[in-house]
């Protein structure tokens, strides 16, 4: 059927192939982490700022207009 040299040939092909594929998958699932990694950093920053903006407004003695996401009208004011 085959001699060994085409049999040891064949095998060491698939090896190479399989290393490739493997590679490729590796790869491709390092740059999804990365991305996600990076989205998850971002939305962190914007939840602490946000945080830190709203004590602002609250030490400066405004209400913080959550619709609106920034710092509105001061206590005193009445409603309209």
């Amino acid at each position: 059927m085959f001699s060994t040299p085409r049999a040891l040939v064949l095998v060491a092909i698939i090896v190479i192939i399989s290393v490739i594929v493997f590679a490729i998958y590796r790869a491709g699932g390092d740059s999804v982490r990365t991305s996600t990694e990076r989205q998850n950093n971002a939305a962190a920053s914007r939840a602490d700022q946000g945080a830190l903006d709203y004590d602002a407004c609250r030490d400066a003695g405004r209400l913080w207009d959550f619709r609106a996401g920034r710092c509105g009208r001061t206590s005193t004011d009445s409603r309209d």
